[in-house]
């Protein structure tokens, strides 16, 4: 890491994910200074963490960013944090002691999510910064839920994977995964939501978060059934 701005303070966002994981260096208004991106095995984190302590002294808040497809959502009245690993082992039987299971309550959802990651990479970046705030890849969009009148299904897509949320009001409806290769599997996956949750075409809104590295617009075809569709870039922090 090649920067050198020791005289003002920043916020660091480390986004990781199985494959690799990210830096984003933001100013104090927010503005991105400095972002790359490192595969799994391509760096060693520590020693690049530390070399990010050393050009930036001043850092006042640390992000890290949990991209996973091990989650799940309950309600969290049958929550016991003592059982949040059985409750992640139900939709996820092949969870092992090397994950670190963590949950985040929303209150307007009344509701639970429990994920897990590699133990040892949250440990690396625990162990040099001793104040972390630590986030699922689907924060925003469940944050974002909160207000919603009527019906609607908010899509994530990331590569060969799409998260969707679908709620009505504040009662959510579905949180998933699911696989997509191409364009007409989203499509796919949106109509079979809508169909099976019985939410009305004409009045459903719809959000679709996309990423810089996703060349699929399934808004272009979606638009032909569903008027009120919303685009959003993914944010390289959250």
């Amino acid at each position: 890491m090649h920067i050198n701005l020791t005289d003002k303070s920043y916020s660091l966002s480390i986004r990781m994910s199985p494959d690799g994981f990210s830096l984003s260096v933001y100013s104090e208004d927010n503005k991105v200074l400095f972002s790359e991106r490192h595969d799994t095995g391509d760096t060693d984190l520590k020693q690049l963490l530390d070399s990010v302590c050393g050009s930036l002294p001043n850092i006042q808040s640390v992000s890290l960013i949990i991209v996973t497809d091990v989650y799940t959502l309950i309600p969290a009245i049958h929550f016991d944090q003592d059982k949040a690993k059985d409750f992640l082992q139900l939709q996820h039987p092949i969870l092992t002691d090397a994950s670190q299971v963590l949950y985040t309550y929303y209150k307007h959802a009344d509701a639970m999510l429990i994920y897990a990651f590699n133990k040892q990479s949250i440990k690396a970046v625990q162990n040099i910064f001793q104040q972390i705030n630590i986030q699922h890849h689907l924060h925003q969009l469940i944050e974002e839920h909160q207000n919603i009148t009527g019906e609607q299904v908010s899509l994530w897509i990331r590569p060969e994977k799409i998260d969707c949320l679908a709620s009505r009001g504040n009662n959510i409806q579905l949180f998933n995964s699911y696989p997509w290769q191409t364009e007409e599997d989203i499509i796919y996956h949106v109509l079979n939501i809508l169909h099976h949750l019985h939410f009305n075409h004409e009045t459903t809104k719809i959000t679709i978060y996309r990423g810089n590295d996703i060349g699929t617009h399934p808004d272009n075809t979606l638009s032909n059934y569903i008027p009120l569709i919303n685009i959003k870039n993914i944010p390289t922090d959250i």
